[in-house]
């Protein structure tokens, strides 16, 4: 995918699987959710908690703030 400029990943196993695939130490950029990572030679990784029952039951992660991650990555995608 030659003009892949973003990847949202959900949750930290999606995270760890995106650096791994792209073969990046996981410790220079950990999980946190809404962060924007510009990984060197790959696509802008951004983090949001997964939107499994638990997290949304638990408002670990709320409607709202799964809306902002997906809102701030559309801002960054139409420059």
């Amino acid at each position: 995918m030659p003009r892949l400029r973003l990847i949202v990943a959900l949750g930290t196993v999606a995270h760890s699987a995106v650096l791994s695939a792209f073969e990046i130490r996981k410790s220079l950029f950990p999980f946190k959710h809404g962060a924007f990572h510009q990984l060197p030679d790959a696509p802008l990784l951004v983090d949001t908690y997964h939107c499994s029952r638990y997290n949304v039951n638990t408002r670990r992660l709320t409607v709202e703030m799964f809306r902002d991650v997906f809102a701030a990555a559309k801002i960054y995608l139409s420059k």
